[in-house]
C-alpha cells in the first residue's frame, strides 16, 4: 500500500471528525537522558494501547565509519530486544542524514501517529542533540510531538491520577484548530482546561480588545466543545506567557501540555520570544504539539 503524501495526510485530517490513535509511534534515541525519558513514555503508551516502537538513530555525515554504524545498530538491537521481553513490538531504524529531515521522511513513510523526541539534550558523547531540529519538526511534521525538554521529571505512567491536560490557546481560536486536542484527550480519558494568555508588555496588547471582550470568545469556545461533549474548564490571565503556561501546569497537576501551533513559522531554540520553545525550555512535563492551519 503506497505511502500518503504530506498534503494528503493533512487534508485527511481536516476532512474528518479526528479520531486519534496510537498505533505506531516512533522514539528519537541517542542515549541522551531526554531520549530515554522518551522511550520510557512510549513504552507506557505502547503497553496501554498496543502500540508498535520504532526506536530511530539518525547519524551525522562524520558519524558513518563502520564501526560507528555497526555499534548503533548494536544500541538500538539492545532496546528493541528489552521491548520484545515486554511483548511490545518494535523495529530498530539507523539512517545517515540531516536529523530533522531524516525524522520527518521517516514518521511520513511509516504513518507515525505519534512522534517522542529529546530536545535541548546532549548525546553519550557530550554534544548538542535536537535543539534546533525540535525546532523544524514541531512546525512541519504531520502527526503530533512530544517533546521532552532539560526539565523533565514527569512520566505519562501517571496521566489517570493527575488534573486536566492544560491546552495553551491564541484568541481569536475556533473549534476546528482544537479538533487533534479533543481527540487526543479523549484518547487519554482525560478533561481539558483551555488557557489564554495576554501579554501587556507586547505592542499588540495594547490593540487588543478589553478583558471582558477576552472572556466572552474564551467561554462562547468553550459552550462549543462542551455542546460536543467535551469535558473542560478555561482560564485567563495577564502576564509571561512562557511563566503562566508553566505555573498553571503546576496549579491544575496537568500530566503534559498540548499546545496548536500554526505551521509555517520556525521555532528559535536559542534567542526567540516565542511561546512554545520557552516552555519547553522550563517546563517539567513534556509538551505535545502538534501543527494546526
Amino acid at each position: 500500500m503506497p505511502t500518503r503524501s504530506i498534503s494528503e495526510q493533512i487534508q485527511g485530517l481536516r476532512q474528518q471528525n479526528i479520531e486519534f490513535g496510537l498505533r505506531r509511534l516512533v522514539v528519537a534515541y541517542d542515549a541522551s537522558q531526554a531520549s530515554e525519558r522518551a522511550l520510557s513514555d512510549a513504552i507506557f503508551l505502547a503497553q496501554r494501547f498496543h502500540s508498535e516502537v520504532l526506536v530511530v538513530r539518525v547519524l551525522a555525515l562524520t558519524e558513518t565509519t563502520h564501526e560507528e554504524n555497526a555499534q548503533n545498530h548494536a544500541d538500538l538491537k539492545t532496546v528493541t530486544s528489552r521491548l520484545a521481553g515486554m511483548s511490545i513490538r518494535s523495529r530498530e531504524i539507523v539512517r545517515v542524514g540531516i536529523v530533522g529531515d531524516t525524522l520527518f521522511n521517516i514518521c511520513c513513510e511509516e504513518n507515525a501517529d505519534l512522534l517522542l523526541l529529546g530536545a535541548y539534550g546532549y548525546g553519550p558523547r557530550d554534544r548538542r542533540t535536537l535543539g534546533s531540529t525540535a525546532e523544524y519538526l514541531l512546525r512541519a511534521i504531520p502527526c503530533p510531538v512530544l517533546t521532552y525538554g532539560p526539565s523533565v521529571s514527569s512520566s505519562l505512567s501517571s496521566v489517570s491520577d493527575k488534573g486536566p491536560i492544560l491546552v495553551p490557546i491564541s484568541l481569536p481560536c475556533d473549534r476546528v484548530q482544537l479538533r487533534m486536542a479533543i481527540a487526543i484527550t479523549k484518547l487519554f480519558g482525560a478533561k481539558i482546561e483551555l488557557l489564554h494568555v495576554e501579554d501587556p508588555t507586547r505592542r499588540r496588547f495594547m490593540k487588543s480588545k478589553t478583558a471582558q471582550d477576552l472572556e466572552h470568545q474564551c467561554e462562547s469556545l468553550a459552550l462549543q466543545l462542551r455542546h460536543d461533549g467535551v469535558q473542560l474548564e478555561w482560564s485567563l490571565r495577564y502576564g509571561k506567557p512562557d511563566e503562566l503556561i508553566d505555573a498553571r501546569s503546576r496549579e491544575v497537576d496537568s500530566p503534559f501540555i498540548l499546545m496548536p501551533l500554526k505551521r509555517g513559522d520556525r521555532l528559535s531554540s536559542i534567542a526567540s520570544d516565542n511561546v512554545a520553545a520557552h516552555v519547553i525550555r522550563c517546563s517539567r512535563l513534556a509538551i505535545m504539539t502538534y501543527g494546526v492551519e
